[in-house]
């Protein structure tokens, strides 16, 4: 589908058994103060996979206007999320996460910037959390290091890497930056190809970010926009088996980047599939 130049925006939402919180970000958006004035050149795009909690019929309900996607099985995020991106028809296209609530200034502003910014490929804003407190969404693209620091959990080796010496007080360029909300050009999405599907549920946000980069633009965190972050919601109620995609998503991120070396990996994520299976099995029972 081609952009439609009566469209500006195009916003993506993924939603997996969390109704309320989608309920929630949807209603963020429609009273937005761009959006109100604007209703005619955002549309919204909401990819279902497949929630047993009666989503689709509800948020159809209340948001007829929406364009529903309703999958028929859980393809993960990033497949998802292409479906929304593919027939997304705004200039630029926001990958938005279903547990947030937009501030007030969070469209406008990062519309502002992609247009005053050509050579900005993609921008994200500030993330906080209920209480206003900051959540750090920026990171370094990782080396092999990171990994090895990150999932035996040695965080305070990946200072640089986590960008802990940043206060989120101003704008700059960032390598990555999550995809719970990035504005995208939409003819860089057509461009890179999305998504790439291979990672289902993490790491796609890095591939693409990368990917981005690769494309020859550059990548910003706008500290004058800003976003409620609830949390993972969906990914915290995950299971065994689809904590074991997000496990081989990670081995396969750093072996396509990495090689052998990854292997290195493979007892340390078992170990901690299998250990946080066991206590999440214990806290239920």
């Amino acid at each position: 589908m081609q952009e439609n130049n009566n469209y500006i925006l195009s916003i993506v939402i993924v939603n997996w058994n969390s109704k309320q919180f989608t309920l929630e970000c949807l209603e963020s958006i429609y009273v937005n103060k761009f959006f109100i004035e604007r209703p005619e050149r955002i549309e919204i795009i909401l990819i279902d996979n497949n929630s047993s909690d009666d989503s689709v019929p509800e948020l159809s309900n209340r948001f007829p206007k929406i364009s529903i996607i309703s999958n028929n099985e859980n393809y993960g995020y990033a497949i998802a999320c292409n479906q929304g991106m593919k027939i997304a028809r705004g200039k630029y296209v926001l990958l938005l996460g279903n547990d947030t609530a937009l501030k007030e200034n969070a469209l406008s502003e990062c519309i502002n910037f992609l247009g005053s910014n050509e050579n900005c490929g993609a921008v994200g804003c500030r993330l906080i959390y209920p209480d206003g407190t900051l959540q750090g969404n920026c990171k370094k693209f990782p080396k092999f290091k990171n990994a090895l620091y990150t999932y035996l959990s040695l965080d305070k080796l990946n200072f640089d890497y986590d960008m802990l010496w940043f206060d989120y007080a101003s704008t700059i360029e960032v390598d990555q930056i999550s995809t719970t909300f990035l504005m995208v050009r939409n003819d860089i999405l057509k461009k890179i190809g999305y998504f790439d599907e291979q990672y289902k549920i993490l790491y796609n946000d890095v591939d693409l970010c990368k990917k981005i980069w690769n494309c020859g633009y550059s990548i910003y965190f706008l500290h004058t926009a800003e976003t409620i972050h609830f949390g993972s919601h969906s990914t915290q109620k995950a299971g065994y088996k689809v904590r074991k995609i997000m496990y081989f998503d990670i081995l396969r991120y750093y072996r396509n980047k990495f090689g052998y070396r990854a292997y290195l990996l493979y007892p340390i994520l078992v170990f901690r599939l299998f250990f946080v299976s066991f206590l999440k099995f214990n806290f239920l029972f």
